[in-house]
């Protein structure tokens, strides 16, 4: 019998943190932080909603979903988040049931990642 190799599945996480200095430095710490936990529950929710209209196979539901994440990703420096989303987005619209799997896969693991490095860059002292 032959041993079974589980391949855990990682690739890094880019979160632009010139961007976030930048949203502090123009809006000011308070008003930044409450914009990035907003951001951060709106792609927490969007999750929830591709999700959903995947297993409902409503294309135009989760693209329309994925372009938005897409936006809000962007606005506070997620940028492997942002990009891979726009991967699903544009799988979506194509109708590609089997890239839309792998991609929708890759988006739940780069969301998790990227939600916990923002969080976690948030609650750094200084």
């Amino acid at each position: 019998m032959q041993d079974v190799l589980k391949l855990e599945m990682r690739e890094p996480v880019r979160v632009d943190p010139d961007r976030l200095v930048e949203l502090c430095v123009s809006m000011g710490e308070a008003r930044a932080e409450a914009l990035i936990t907003t951001a951060m529950e709106e792609l927490a929710r969007g999750m929830v909603a591709i999700e959903d209209a995947y297993v409902a196979q409503n294309m135009d539901v989760l693209t329309r979903r994925a372009d938005l994440l897409v936006k809000t990703a962007e606005n506070i420096g997620m940028t492997t988040f942002s990009r891979v989303a726009d991967d699903v987005a544009a799988c979506g619209r194509l109708r590609e049931g089997v890239s839309l799997g792998a991609t929708l896969n890759r988006l739940r693991r780069i969301a998790d990642r990227s939600l916990s490095a923002v969080w976690d860059m948030q609650n750094m002292p200084g």
